[in-house]
């Protein structure tokens, strides 16, 4: 098993999520300095018709799910596709790393590795195996808000992936030496994938800075110090207090029929009695410490080939934010930055030659998200001269807005993007789980492209400008080799564009 940052998985809600598909990963960052704007010029004539077009296709429902919440409050979504005789089975349990006891970093996901230890009707790695011995694949990932186990199998399997994943629900037995071994195995991966890569290392100490005072601050790993005090009582506490029916959410997508699904559901899952309950409005979290002014973390580390730059800034929940802004905040910042056509990475990269690489893109979660602009520096370039490039690139956006064109790019393509995430069962399984996990609701995801098409680019810039605006903190990060300074030019070696790390990791 091994921590991977995976945008896909972030626990976003359907806009958030149809964007991170596109916007693989990226760093953070970016500055500054707005003044009231006008509104984007008047939309030409063939804009208008694809726009209309656009809003015409998005009519249909995203996915036509079905489901259906059992006795024992477990929810149950189907979404049918019959074109390969192929299931994909998840199960997700609103509980993640921000909803870890203090001082217990990193139980959420060592509870995850224990999952795959036996229960008293499979001994050891009996779960896995069967899933093998019947040509399918199994795997599980931890977040901040959620933590999801799946199957990938032959659709006539589907009522023995439902069997064995009920009764791990609540049957899991764990040895004493089970839990021993396993937590070894674990910090073992934190030490190889963290505390070995100088990346991934400045990224835990940006985000813990960033999200000062938030649970979303510290990494789902776990911090060193408290992951090698974790032990099997730990386990079974976070177990028995997070693993029951009413807090999980079953989502099938494939060669089934919704009513077949909810039977084999009724007569494994349902037979499962609700003993802890689930109540979302009790998962209350700290909020973030306000950004005030310009936090900003500067590291030089061997290792590091090549620097870059980051900032955020921090989005307040989808539910004070509002819903529909979020989308459009989602949406103007992928046309703001979200590809290499964009006007941010144009003008950085191609126009000015500052940067190799440069971008924007919004992280969404369950609680407060961020709004991430990014930059490597050009050689020759320094970081001073390169963040006020970008400072100088957001102004003039943040003032003119982007131009109508620009914006029907990036509708288009995040709405086409949703229709290609329907190729795959897998993808769509966890579009939806990681949507309904975070708190939308289904019905929002099939009309997200509705929603999507109707975005103006008045209400993409007002979103965009309520958070980047004057008066809103940022943080600021800077990665740079070993004895480089923020005023020494970039070495050579930056001719080679870097890619962009995620802002958040999902841990397998």
């Amino acid at each position: 098993m091994s921590a991977s940052p995976s945008p896909a998985r972030r626990g976003l809600r359907p806009g958030r999520l149809v964007a991170s598909l596109l916007v693989t990963s990226a760093l953070m960052a970016a500055p500054v300095l707005l003044a009231a704007a006008p509104a984007l010029a008047a939309t030409s004539p063939s804009i208008a018709a694809a726009t209309a077009t656009a809003a015409a296709e998005a009519a249909t429902p995203l996915l036509g799910a079905k489901s259906r919440v059992l006795e024992n409050g477990l929810t149950v979504v189907v979404v049918e596709d019959h074109r390969m005789p192929v299931v994909s089975h998840m199960v997700w349990y609103r509980v993640g790393a921000a909803d870890e006891p203090a001082r217990r970093s990193g139980i959420a996901h060592f509870l995850e590795h224990l999952m795959f230890k036996g229960t008293e009707q499979t001994s050891g790695d009996e779960f896995s195996r069967l899933i093998a011995e019947n040509g399918g694949r199994d795997n599980a990932f931890t977040s901040y808000d959620y933590t999801a186990y799946y199957q990938n199998i032959a659709a006539d399997r589907l009522d023995l992936v439902m069997r064995l994943e009920a009764d791990r629900m609540t049957g899991l037995r764990l040895r004493p030496e089970d839990t021993k071994t396993e937590l070894q195995v674990v910090i073992e991966e934190r030490r190889s994938r963290t505390d070995n890569d100088p990346q991934t290392r400045f990224g835990e100490a940006y985000r813990a800075m960033v999200y000062a005072g938030h649970p979303y601050g510290r990494p789902v790993i776990g911090w060193p110090d408290e992951l090698k005090t974790l032990d099997r009582d730990d386990a079974v506490a976070f177990y028995k207090a997070h693993y029951h029916p009413s807090a999980a959410i079953v989502v099938v997508a494939g060669d089934v029929r919704a009513e077949d699904v909810f039977r084999l559901a009724a007569e494994t899952y349902g037979r499962i009695p609700d003993t802890a309950g689930f109540d979302e409005a009790k998962r209350v979290r700290p909020a973030p410490a306000p950004l005030v002014g310009d936090r900003r973390l500067v590291q030089d580390a061997a290792g590091v080939a090549s620097p870059s730059w980051r900032r955020s800034w921090l989005v307040p929940r989808a539910d004070v934010f509002g819903r529909d802004r979020e989308e459009a905040l989602d949406l103007m910042t992928f046309a703001m930055g979200g590809s290499s056509t964009s006007p941010l990475y144009r003008r950085l990269v191609v126009d000015e030659g500052v940067a190799v690489q440069a971008g924007a893109y919004y992280a969404g979660a369950r609680d407060e998200g961020q709004l991430m602009v990014y930059a490597a520096p050009a050689p020759g370039v320094s970081i001073t001269r390169l963040e006020a490039a970008v400072g100088r690139a957001l102004a003039d956006i943040l003032k003119q807005g982007v131009a109508p064109d620009v914006l029907e790019r990036a509708r288009t393509r995040m709405l086409a993007d949703a229709v290609y995430a329907r190729d795959s069962v897998s993808s769509t399984a966890n579009m939806v789980g990681a949507a309904l996990a975070t708190g939308e609701t289904l019905e929002r995801i099939e009309t997200w492209p509705q929603r999507v098409a109707a975005i103006t680019g008045d209400q993409g810039m007002e979103a965009l400008r309520a958070v980047m605006g004057p008066d809103q903190g940022t943080a600021t990060g800077v990665l740079l080799p070993e004895g480089l300074g923020v005023d020494d030019p970039a070495p050579a070696v930056a001719a080679t564009a870097v890619t962009p790390p995620s802002s958040e990791g999902t841990v397998h």
